[in-house]
């Protein structure tokens, strides 16, 4: 086992936006995703706001601090200069993700003199170039490495077994490349946290025929991770043939878009070959050849395969280096390879419930299309939260995230009892609710309905539209929803209608009544 190093930059997420000029430095700011907090500044967590916490309790703590959603292309780009000076220091330098490096440490630790000298250019250089905290820390295994770099340290071969034993569960996070693979893995500790587990060192008793049949095969990296393997730096266990894609362009490419509608024709051969090869995960390296002979290689860690996954780091990439305006930086060639692929299952299934077949095939055949007509050629819906049916659903590309944080399940008072229609018309239908005297009913400011003409009846009788009549014979309401007077102010009295075993949910605004959904 070689000795390896890490560089690790606390809260690049939010260091990059400071970098990017998103934020001021001396602002309480945080960035978010899916699972809530991901990193703060230091005048953030001075009001309490810490990683992990959902987005409603740092706007209690501190409602003056800024909170920026996740920006993983603004994190490459301002990794780039980063990147660039430990290239002259280290020969072969591998991203775990954004902010942490991994890199074969025995040649660079011996041109430097020593591991801490080597450890001191380092955390300059890049305080040089970039002007933020860095971290450096050497040890044997890839999640011995990465810990090390979060204190600094340099931890023995001998000493490795006792020191990944001692930690605590979340430390496997450090080696999740993405946040979707910090999901597949919460999910696995979450489990071993309830059977009473919360160090590596009990993980590791269990042994790897027990987590690779509970997990497959997030089992077997787990189980790579906490008995000291090195996961990412060396080699990978089920090696399977590298792929790779090149081509040459005449004329060079000069601008940003030139370069991602390039980057996004050779991303989608490789991602696509990967993808129907049903491989995941893996080493991503982009070769870029300059018009001034110069040529530029950096490597990524893929947790998944998908096209998506190949397009954003190679746009990221490319973006970075274009942007740098070196004389002569048009690129002439392109190449990217893929190596230390997995086969598919990567995720790990639940007890009860997980991917049949049917569901296995539908995946497969969503991303082949998606491959064919672009991500967002398959949509799904999914539950945002509010007090009007229509506006709880939105739509986001297949196997992409939400991008902000999820609040369909938050109470929203004063909204349509449940259960919502089961059919939402995408426009609302314009209609006419007719009460026993013939004539269009209305609500008044109170929330009561009536006859504009002042005739007694006060009931809905009729609801007329263009499927038909349907004879009223139960309603509930009316319920007045009043929301967003800041912006676009919506005033709406709702009813729900029922007769001839059908049931729909009307409203009236600016005197106008429409159907918005039906329960069928």
């Amino acid at each position: 086992m070689k000795l390896s190093g890490s560089v690790w930059i606390p809260d690049w997420p939010v260091t990059a936006a400071e970098i990017a000029g998103d934020v001021d430095s001396a602002t309480p700011a945080a960035v978010y995703g899916k699972r809530g907090i991901l990193s703060a500044n230091s005048w953030a967590r001075r009001e309490g706001i810490t990683e992990g916490m959902r987005q409603r309790s740092a706007h209690s703590l501190s409602p003056h601090a800024l909170l920026l959603p996740a920006d993983p292309e603004r994190e490459s780009l301002r990794f780039e200069p980063v990147l660039r000076a430990l290239d002259r220091h280290i020969a072969n330098v591998t991203v775990v993700s954004s902010g942490s490096v991994l890199f074969t440490a025995a040649g660079a630790i011996k041109a430097a003199g020593s591991a801490e000298l080597l450890g001191e250019e380092i955390i300059g250089e890049i305080n040089d170039v970039a002007g933020c905290e860095a971290l450096v820390g050497f040890g044997y295994g890839t999640l011995a490495t990465l810990l090390a770099a979060r204190d600094s340290s340099v931890v023995s071969l001998a000493e490795t077994d006792s020191f990944i034993g001692r930690e605590p569960l979340s430390s496997l996070l450090v080696a999740a490349p993405s946040e979707d693979s910090r999901e597949d893995l919460m999910e696995c500790l979450n489990l071993l946290e309830r059977l009473g587990l919360r160090r590596l060192g009990e993980v590791r008793q269990l042994g790897r025929t027990a987590l690779t049949t509970r997990f497959g095969k997030i089992g077997q990296l787990i189980w790579a991770l906490v008995d000291g393997d090195d996961v990412h730096v060396a080699h990978r266990q089920e090696a399977t043939p590298e792929f790779s894609v090149t081509r040459t362009f005449e004329p060079p490419l000069e601008t940003t878009e030139q370069t991602v509608f390039a980057a996004k024709i050779l991303a989608d051969e490789l991602g696509e070959e990967i993808v129907l090869r049903s491989l995941a995960g893996g080493r991503l390296l982009i070769t870029a050849s300059l018009m001034n002979g110069n040529e530029l290689e950096r490597a990524w860690l893929l947790d998944g395969g998908s096209v998506k996954d190949v397009v954003d780091r190679v746009r990221w990439q490319l973006g970075s280096w274009l942007s740098s305006g070196e004389d002569g930086s048009s690129i002439v060639r392109l190449s990217l390879k893929m190596s230390d692929l997995l086969p598919a299952g990567y995720r790990p299934q639940p007890l009860w419930g997980g991917q049949n077949v049917s569901e296995h095939q539908a995946t497969k055949a969503a991303l082949r299309l998606q491959s064919l007509l672009g991500e967002e050629s398959i949509a799904v819906p999914y539950r945002v939260g509010s007090r009007i049916p229509s506006e709880r659903y939105r739509t986001r590309a297949w196997n992409e995230a939400p991008d902000h944080e999820d609040q369909g399940e938050l109470p929203w008072p004063g909204s349509i009892p449940e259960p919502p229609p089961c059919l939402l018309h995408t426009e609302p239908i314009a209609v006419n609710l007719l009460g026993a005297c013939g004539h269009q009913l209305q609500v008044s400011g109170e929330g009561e309905l009536g006859c504009p003409q002042g005739c007694a009846a006060q009931q809905p009788s009729l609801l007329r539209g263009r499927g038909g009549d349907i004879a009223i014979t139960r309603f509930a309401g009316p319920w007045i929803i009043e929301q967003r007077w800041w912006d676009h102010p919506v005033r709406r009295a709702y009813l729900q209608v029922a007769g001839a075993g059908i049931g729909v949910l009307v409203y009236i605004e600016n005197n106008e009544w429409k159907e918005e959904g039906r329960y069928v």
